[in-house]
């Protein structure tokens, strides 16, 4: 039986595991079956738990960076529990909250169903992996600022209506706009691999 070694360069992924183990855990303390004796209630323990999660996400993100310890799994197993955590999060807001929730959950679902199945063919094939853009990141800081408003209130969405609907609306536009910029760079991507691949002629 082969002996598991011990790799400095698999931290980030142990994180990425960890933050994937939490989204369980988020999901039964959203709905109340995880910590009913706690002083605070189901939402501000969830939003406790996506916290934790996010900055998980910021620490493999640096430890990976800054380290070098950058990994092929790495590069999918990131954005996956990302991605998952994302519209894990999204439909419990729709569930319990509905009205603008509901379609900002059906956009996040179909959009990152596409980009995930998009950007694992075209690492598999074309050996393309997905980058950021800033309406991506943009995307990413609104998420967040909708998440702590819904969550630092006691009933939730309630008592913020006005600011989740504006949150969501603006949040709904950049990740259009990520997106379209995500599918305009795949295609530039992929026509300059297409091009490399093809032999130069050889001058007459």
């Amino acid at each position: 039986m082969k002996k598991y070694r011990f790799s400095k360069n698999q931290i980030p992924n142990y994180i990425s595991v960890f933050r994937i183990l939490l989204i369980p855990v988020y999901v039964l303390t959203f709905f109340g079956v995880l910590g009913k004796n706690l002083p605070l209630g189901p939402l501000q323990i969830a939003g406790i738990v996506f916290l934790i999660a996010g900055f998980s996400d910021a620490l493999d993100g640096f430890l990976a960076r800054h380290n070098g310890w950058i990994t092929d799994i790495g590069k999918l197993l990131d954005p996956f529990a990302d991605k998952l955590l994302e519209v894990v999060v999204t439909v419990c807001l729709a569930i319990e909250f509905g009205g603008p929730f509901v379609i900002l959950s059906a956009i996040i679902v179909v959009k990152e169903f596409i980009m995930i199945v998009g950007a694992y063919l075209m690492m598999s094939r074309s050996n393309i992996y997905v980058s950021a853009v800033w309406c991506g990141k943009l995307a990413t800081v609104v998420w967040y600022l909708l998440i702590c408003v819904v969550h630092i209130s006691p009933d939730g969405a309630g008592r913020n209506m006005i600011l989740c609907n504006s949150l969501c609306i603006t949040l709904i536009l950049v990740m259009v706009m990520a997106f379209v910029i995500y599918v305009f760079n795949y295609a530039v991507q992929i026509q300059t691999t297409k091009e490399a691949m093809i032999p130069k002629q050889k001058k007459r």
